[in-house]
This record gives C-alpha cells, structure tokens and sequence, in this order.
C-alpha cells in the first residue's frame, strides 16, 4: 500500500524515535545525540546514534541507518507500508483510505479467506462441543474445571472429535484446500493424504484484538503427549504479538489500569468465569516486547501470577527487563500452596484472589521475600545466596533512586554492611554488561569511523553541514542554490543528495523528508543518515559565505591543476597551445586571489 507523502510525516512526527527505538534498546543521552550498543550486530562499546531532534539513527561500526520507519522495516522484517501501519497503529492514527493494486487485492483476498476458514474451524469445534454426541468428554472436562455455559460460549470453546479426518474430510467437500488447512495449522499431509492436525482435544480459539479467530490451542483430556498443541505461525497468527483473551479483556484492564498476566489458557479463563475480566495470558511463549507494548497502552501496571518456580523467577526477571523504560511498574501474586490461578480461584474463590493481587508485593519485595524464605540468612552462606538471588533483579531497575534505596533495604534486612551489598552488585554488573545499568561508553574510534564513512574530500564537512541543514530548512533552499553549485561537491554521494534537493524544491517549491529519501539510492540513504546525526553547525550568512568562498577555491584550484598540465604537456611537445594555456591559468590564479 502506498501512502502520501503528508500522511508519512503525519505518522513520522507522532512517533519520536527515540521513544520508538526505545522499545527494543536502551538508549542513553550523551551530548546531544542518543547512544546505545547496536541493535543490528554485537558490539561491547556504543557506536549506534540516535539524533533526536533530526529523526535518523546511524551506527559507525555496520553502518545500519536511517529514520524511524526503517528501523522498524530492519527489526520486525517489514516492508515500508508495513512500518507505516504500525508506527500509525502505534500513534492511533487512522490509515486513510487508498486504492490499492491488484496484488494488494489479491493478498487481501487470500488473508480474509484465512480468517473465514478460521471462523469456520472454530465454528465446527464449537458445535462439536455442544451439538454432537462426540463432545460429550469436552464438555464433561469444562464441567469438572467449573466453567459455566456462558463462559462456554462466550470463548466460543470447542472439541475436536476423537476422529482421523473428521473436520479435513467436511471442510474438503466444501471446496477448502488440504493445502490451505495445513497452512492454517488445521490440518496435516502425509504421502499426499490430509487428515486432522487436532483429535480427541478440547479447544481453545486463539482471537486478535478485533476479535477474530487466528489459530487454536488444543488440550488432551488423559495424560498423552504434547499435553498442549497450538497453531502454527501463519500469516495472521504471531504469537509474540497477541495476548490470549486480550479482545475480551482490553477493556477492563483500561479501566482498572492493571493486567494480571497468568501462564496457561485455563488459568484466564477461570478468571474470566467468576468475574475477573483484567486478565490475559502469552501464547506458550515467553513474555515479549512486542506483548509489553500491547500492555503499555492499556495499562500503568502489571502483576505476574507465574508458578514461582525456577523458571517462574526467570519468567519474571524477563519481564523486568522487557517493561523497563516503559513507565509500568510489576507486582507478583504469590497464591498459597504454590497454586496456580485456576485452581486457587476454584478452591478459595474469586475474592481471595481479588485479595492476593490487591496485597501483591512489588517486584523486587517479592524477589526479596522468596529469597529470604529459601535462604537461612542468620549464616554467611544464606546472606550470600539471598544476594545472589536478588542482584540480577536490581540489575533490572532503571530508577536510580528505586535501585539506592532497595540495595539500602537490602543490607538492613541481612543486616550486614551496604558496602558489602553494593560491591556484589557492582561485581554483578561489571560482568553483565547487557543489564544496562552501566553508562554507556561511546567507542573511541567513533572519530576515525567517521572519517573513513566522510572520505577525504578537503570540502567533505561542508557538503555535510550544507546538506544537514538544508534537510531541516527547505526554505534556504532557493538562497544556497544561487551561491553553491552542484559540481562544487567532489563526492558523489553527496552531490547526487544535494541535486535531489535542489531538484525536488524546484519543482514543488518546499520538500518533506520523505519526498527525498523516496529518490535517493540505498547508498544515498546511509551517507543522508550519517551526516544527520553528526553535530550541527549554525549556517548563518557568514558561514555561508565561507563554504562558499572554500567551494570556489576548491574548484579554481581543480582547473588550475588541469590547464597547468595541460601548459606542461604542450609545451614538452612543442605545441604552441602551451601559450593559451598559461593564459588561463594566470586568469585563473588572479581569481584565486580575489576568492582568498
């Protein structure tokens, strides 16, 4: 889908990068720019710069670069129009409406196919559910697991029957391709045969946030294996970008301003089934950014109802880290008995747990608390071990203020000395880099990356600045263009940038960024994005004037070494034309003198 070039910079001017880049790096200010290792190769010293203030981001070391459109292209393997969405989407603004190609309408068809299919799919397991003799088993389960009709009904469960090819072999006759079912994950093929990818499972449809059907999760009703099977990846389904339950949780959790995050598909809808409605679980993955941000437009705070095992403990020290810079604060419910949410929720009621998220520590009172209770901290070893446990959740903090006053409460309640904790965890964070909170330190060869990417052009940073500032003020365009020729820039990137510009102000009489990064080559396009994020230079006329009078040298200079070998040559060959050519270059040098 193409969009104009107005709505671009509408989407551009609602999507600060830095706050966009922020979401996947963290990025620290030093000077005017924003500096961070970079995202696209590994490095242990910060060569990525953000410019702010110019919206482009460049890195020294793999040269990655651009704006923030094509950052979002480079981390989510997108396409322009892609990036557009979603930065739109980020900043709630509607898409306008566009004519679209034939191959835009064909893919729209085959994507809407999909979602019927799914529909479909879900349709038919529902029915089985309710409405045949197969499904008696899965609505027994839902039964004994205390879920009433109307939560039945409301997400839309099902049963896939105890059959090889019951759904494949309906959906076939109805004109629906094996070959779409097992992109869909509803079906699978053997020796050109396709039979049904779920059998003897209850049915948990998998739904978008406008409610559609995306995929399915199934669950075995004895203790077969894999106890869970979910859909593939499809093009409607990814599962590190959805919540499950998230359509018909969206709404409370704006409300309220907090989300509970449980592991498991039962566990949500328990919630849900006896009044709980804030709740939503990841799609048998671990928690991701791309879930956090789904979050952070919804809600300030969220609370964890992980089992609080190991793997529940790093479950929650990786979502510390997704949400930090987020603005959200973390709580953990800890239920008793180890129990998970669905089965407290049965046992003690939805009020208890009501009760058990109202009362839910912090996230780091919690890692404090765990580890006090698993560690004997009257012995050395026990105040060690219960460091050991709490430093990598402090490494997580990024409110320095939170993270002093915590190391604090952590040595009074060891009772040793605070130096003693602050040496652990300045020990922890020298060796783990990536928890961020060292400052950051800007490669030293940054300059020398520099030099090489300008070239040796003696009028290299005059082209940049002259550039840089004419991509932030069309209007000195007409000005600059009177004073300062194409041919007076020797590199060719650069000269080929400054002809666009003149060119695309010519003829519309203002410019846009997107109006000139859409012309320049991918080449282009990096030098642009280098120059961009270097210091500004003020360009006032005196300035002006001087890259002006250096232009001019420049250039006298090039044809004065021209004629001069050319006086040279004539003249070793007797040629008479060596006169002519010592003319000029007397002109040329009583020129020079004027330009100096």
């Amino acid at each position: 889908m193409k969009f104009s070039n107005e709505f671009i910079e509408q989407v551009r001017q609602a999507n600060d990068i830095v706050s966009v880049i922020s979401d996947y790096v963290s990025l620290k200010r030093q000077g005017r720019n924003f500096w961070a290792c970079c995202p696209f190769h590994n490095e242990k010293t910060a060569s990525f710069s953000v410019a702010s203030d110019k919206g482009f981001f460049y890195c020294f070391g793999c040269h990655a670069s651009g704006d923030v459109f094509k950052f979002i292209m480079m981390k989510e393997n997108l396409t322009f129009g892609e990036a557009v969405t979603r930065l739109a989407e980020r900043a709630h603004i509607p898409l306008p409406v566009m004519e679209k190609s034939a191959q835009e309408i064909e893919r729209d068809r085959q994507i809407a196919q999909l979602y019927e299919v799914n529909e479909m799919a879900g349709n038919f397991y529902h029915n089985c559910l309710l409405k045949t003799h197969y499904g008696k088993a899965g609505l027994d389960y839902f039964h004994k697991r205390h879920l009433s009709d109307a939560t039945i009904l409301n997400f839309k469960l099902g049963y896939a029957p105890d059959s090889w090819n019951k759904l494949t072999e309906a959906f076939m006759k109805k004109g629906i391709s094996g070959t779409l079912l097992v992109t869909l994950g509803l079906a699978k093929e053997k020796n050109g045969r396709f039979y049904d990818a779920f059998r003897n499972r209850v049915i948990f449809p998998i739904k978008d946030g406008r409610g559609r059907i995306v995929g399915f999760g199934g669950r075995v009703l004895d203790e077969s294996k894999p106890k869970y099977l979910n859909s593939p990846e499809t093009p409607i389904f990814n599962k590190r970008r959805l919540l499950f339950a998230m359509d018909v949780a969206h709404k409370s959790i704006y409300e309220q301003q907090n989300v509970i995050l449980v592991e498991g598909y039962m566990d949500v809808i328990a919630a849900h089934n006896r009044g709980i409605s804030n709740v939503v679980a990841s799609l048998g993955t671990s928690f991701t950014i791309e879930q956090a941000r789904i979050l952070q437009r919804q809600a300030k705070e969220l609370t964890l109802s992980y089992d609080m095992d190991s793997a529940g403990r790093k479950a929650t020290l990786r979502a510390m880290e997704i949400v930090r810079g987020m603005g959200m604060r973390i709580r953990v419910v800890s239920l008793p008995q180890g129990k998970d949410p669905d089965e407290y929720i049965n046992s003690a009621g939805p009020d208890a747990f009501r009760t058990a998220v109202d009362e839910a520590p912090n996230v780091l009172d919690y890692m404090l608390q765990t580890a006090m209770q698993q560690h004997d901290s009257s012995t050395l070893e026990g105040k060690a071990a219960v460091t050991a446990m709490i430093i990598p959740a402090l490494a997580a903090v990024d409110n320095r203020i939170i993270l002093e006053a915590f190391l604090t409460k952590t040595a009074r309640q060891l009772q040793i000395d605070e130096s003693a904790v602050r040496s652990e965890f300045n020990k922890y964070i020298a060796q783990h880099p990536e928890a961020g909170q060292l400052q950051v330190h800007v490669s030293t060869d940054i300059l020398d990356k520099n030099m090489a990417a300008r070239g040796k052009g003696t009028m290299a940073v005059a082209e940049e600045n002259i550039l840089r500032f004419l991509m932030e003020q069309p209007n000195a365009c007409e000005r600059i263009q009177t004073k300062v020729d194409v041919e007076f820039f020797m590199n060719e990137r650069r000269r080929n940038i400054y002809r666009i510009l003149l060119n695309v102000y010519g003829h519309q009489g203002m410019y846009t960024k997107s109006d000139i990064q859409e012309k320049l080559t991918p080449e282009e396009s990096e030098e642009l994005a280098r120059i961009m994020v270097l210091q500004d230079i003020p360009m006032d006329e005196a300035v002006l004037m001087d890259y002006v009078k250096r232009f001019r040298l420049a250039e006298l200079q090039k044809r004065y070494e021209v004629h001069s070998k050319k006086a040279a040559a004539f003249s070793h060959s007797g040629d008479t034309r060596f006169v002519e050519e010592l003319t000029e270059c007397k002109r040329i040098k009583e020129e020079m003198k004027k330009w100096s």
